[in-house]
């Protein structure tokens, strides 16, 4: 509901104006009523007032000044005014006050509801569109972290904007850097320890790096930061302006210190390490991308002992010699012993893969995936052997570990794939032979006039030797010994149920001999046929 002010110097005009006009019609439930400019000034100041109607000629204070001080106190109230003057001057004067409405006394009650109806509109219209802002600058204030790790993201890969684009986005995402700027850059990689965790809890442990690397540099830098595509945290610092800028070594050396202090503090209370890259200073876009190359590039070439380690490249480390992993490609290969089924000889070759890596004296990232991406093409290979995916197999999340800190993590999840594998195969292989038997009996069953070996294993498509090895191994018994049991237990049957003659029994079961049939009855029965019939 809406409040209202009428102003007027003369009381009768807006008492009866109170009385006459039916203003609940309108949505305005409350009238406040001043008979000068000042006293309406004060109910203004006091009240939440909607809309002003004001008398334009009025002493000491007339209604265009009230409006202006309505104007000059940051109030945006729609204003009527009513005069009985109808001179231009006044009306140009009260459109640059930005009077929604000019009417001339003797007032028109249709035309002050036609008025009222068009102010209300418009401050439905000023609301919804408040409310609209309101949202999208609580939508904007939701996605801000985002957008500045994506922008900062952008700059790392090499995007350039122009100076006045890049500015204009870093003053809408209250970022105090700008185009030019002197920044250092400080690289974080999480080692082993945090990454054994799940998702969750790596992005908690990332959070909590966050906030300790920030406490500690915020009062000397502006801190702007992100998590790039290899999963490190790259923090950009910007020197807080100060009477006299410090001199980059001096910088150097705060930075230096406080980094150390960070690598400290995260073993001290999360219990983990983390490496740390500080690259040499540059200029903002200009120098960016190849200062995060350098930083990146010295982080790969180490890893991280547990605790990690701390690497400023203004002290310009030397170069390292780097080896490869002969053991990798050693025969017999990798793929070789999965498909071989040899899975100890497998992992025993993990071992020394491990034992080869410990022994560089320079142990890199490469190398860590160089290792990743040999074991991932050989345990691919024997899952599309078996025609299957690897991830239906083990799981997608097994497949999909991408982050390793360290061989000794490699080389547990290698082994753990590798016995989560040979299980899955094993009970794969396992099901298909049960198939096959199933297969053989149903065969048996249905073709025991014309049953033979070769049949039975053209049938499955197997070699005869192997049928008959498969079906003892799974079934404890030879195949022979089973067609025997099926025939016997048929021939058990048609004697008791059926009135077949003897011959006719011994045909149905596939013997070319009646009297072979009636010995082999006696043999497991101890009884021939007739003398079984007659007993039952």
């Amino acid at each position: 509901m809406l409040q209202i002010l009428l102003v007027d110097d003369e009381s009768y005009v807006i008492d009866d104006l109170e009385i006459a006009f039916p203003w609940g019609d309108y949505g305005i439930d409350k009238i406040h009523k001043a008979y000068s400019g000042m006293e309406a000034l004060q109910i203004i100041d006091s009240q939440s007032i909607d809309i002003v109607i004001t008398d334009i000629a009025m002493p000491g204070m007339n209604g265009l000044e009230l409006i202006k001080h309505v104007r000059e106190r940051g109030r945006s109230i729609p204003c009527i005014l009513l005069t009985g003057y109808a001179e231009f001057e006044y009306a140009k004067e009260a459109i640059e006050q930005g009077v929604v409405e000019y009417l001339i006394k003797p007032l028109d009650q249709e035309k002050l509801a036609a008025c009222l109806a068009k102010t209300i509109r418009l401050i439905e219209l000023q609301l919804e569109k408040a409310a609209s802002y309101e949202q999208a600058m609580i939508t904007f204030r939701e996605h801000l972290p985002s957008l500045k790790d994506k922008l900062l993201n952008q700059l790392l890969q090499g995007n350039r904007y122009s100076t006045e684009t890049l500015n204009e986005r870093l003053s809408g995402y209250q970022l105090a850097f700008r185009d030019g700027d002197h920044v250092f850059l400080v690289l974080v990689r999480l080692e082993e320890q945090f990454t054994r965790y799940s998702l969750n809890s790596l992005q908690l442990f990332e959070y909590a790096v966050t906030n300790i690397a920030c406490e500690l540099f915020e009062d000397s830098f502006d801190i702007w930061h992100c998590r790039d595509s290899y999963d490190y945290l790259v923090f950009l610092l910007r020197p807080k302006q100060a009477e006299v800028l410090p001199t980059t070594d001096f910088l150097n050396k705060l930075l230096k210190h406080r980094s150390l202090q960070l690598h400290h503090n995260v073993n001290e209370y999360l219990k983990g390490g983390i490496s740390v890259i500080l690259a040499s200073p540059g200029k903002l876009q200009q120098d960016i991308r190849g200062m995060y190359e350098q930083a990146t590039s010295a982080l790969k070439k180490q890893v991280g002992k547990g605790s990690g380690y701390f690497l400023s490249l203004s002290d310009q480390p030397q170069a390292v010699f780097i080896r490869s992993l002969h053991v990798l490609y050693e025969p017999p290969a990798l793929n070789h012993l999965l498909e071989l089924g040899q899975w100890e000889a497998f992992k025993e070759r993990l071992r020394q893969i491990e034992a080869a890596y410990s022994s560089l004296s320079e142990q890199t990232e490469e190398h860590l995936e160089e290792i990743r991406s040999l074991l991932m093409s050989a345990f691919h290979y024997i899952a599309h052997k078996n025609h299957s995916l690897l991830s239906d197999l083990v799981g997608q999340a097994m497949v999909y570990r991408l982050m390793f800190r360290s061989v000794t993590q490699l080389i547990e999840w290698a082994e753990e794939l590798c016995d989560t594998l040979r299980t899955r195969l094993e009970e794969q292989s396992l099901n298909e032979q049960n198939a096959v038997i199933q297969a053989i009996q149903v065969f048996v069953s249905a073709h025991l006039p014309t049953l033979s070996l070769q049949a039975i294993a053209d049938h499955v498509w197997l070699h005869p030797v192997y049928v008959s090895k498969l079906f003892k191994q799974l079934k404890g018994i030879s195949l022979s010994e089973y067609i025997l049991g099926v025939k016997m237990d048929l021939a058990i049957y048609l004697l008791r149920h059926s009135s077949d003659k003897i011959y006719e029994i011994s045909d149905k079961l596939g013997y070319s001999n009646s009297q072979y049939f009636i010995k082999v009855f006696r043999d497991k029965f101890g009884m021939t046929p007739q003398e079984y019939r007659e007993l039952a």
